[in-house]
């Protein structure tokens, strides 16, 4: 089975996250993969459109977080894959509205505009979601500064394991206290 991780807004697939995922994965039967999603989320959608379309008839599991949860929402739901959402974007219009106009990618340091077109293929695709026919797993730390975890909730919890955290942060600082039901998702 392929794992493939799915970074956040403005990060990439050689983070922190994926670093340590990639070491958990090693010494195991999965497959880990982590690419760079483009910055721009109407890029990364026709990315992952491509990307995810040619695996489809394959065994994947997707883990994302932030955007990159919302991404492995949407598409675990359209190719009927299982999915861990780590600290999600449940509603599309909260970093549409904080990230509207110019970004800076924290892994890149790369400058990038997020603009209308971003919004509306965010919209889009939120709209045409997916309800999930494979497991999925909903990992969240209550303390997250970026995103209300009780959004998350209403979204995905009722086709979703759910995971609480109390404390934690946007980064998810739970993740290896996370990860033997991340395995169990798996097997």
């Amino acid at each position: 089975m392929k794992v493939i991780y799915l970074h956040g807004f403005a990060s990439s697939g050689n983070s922190s996250k994926s670093h340590w995922l990639r070491e958990q994965f090693s010494s195991s039967e999965f497959e880990f993969i982590s690419p760079d999603l483009p910055n721009n989320p109407s890029q990364a959608i026709t990315f992952l459109d491509n990307y995810l379309g040619k695996l489809a008839d394959q065994k994947v599991c997707l883990i994302g977080t932030s955007l990159g949860g919302f991404f492995a929402a949407c598409y675990g739901g359209k190719h009927c894959w299982p999915a861990v959402l780590i600290n999600p974007l449940a509603d599309v219009r909260d970093l549409i509205d904080s990230a509207m106009g110019e970004n800076v990618n924290y892994a890149t340091g790369e400058s990038f505009v997020m603009d209308r077109d971003d919004a509306e293929a965010l919209i889009g695709l939120s709209e045409s979601m997916c309800k999930p026919e494979a497991p999925s797993l909903l990992l969240l730390d209550k303390g997250d500064e970026l995103l209300d975890y009780r959004k998350a909730i209403t979204r995905y919890g009722s086709e979703s394991r759910v995971s609480l955290f109390a404390g934690g942060s946007h980064r998810f600082d739970h993740l290896p206290d996370a990860m033997p039901e991340i395995l169990s998702l798996l097997t």
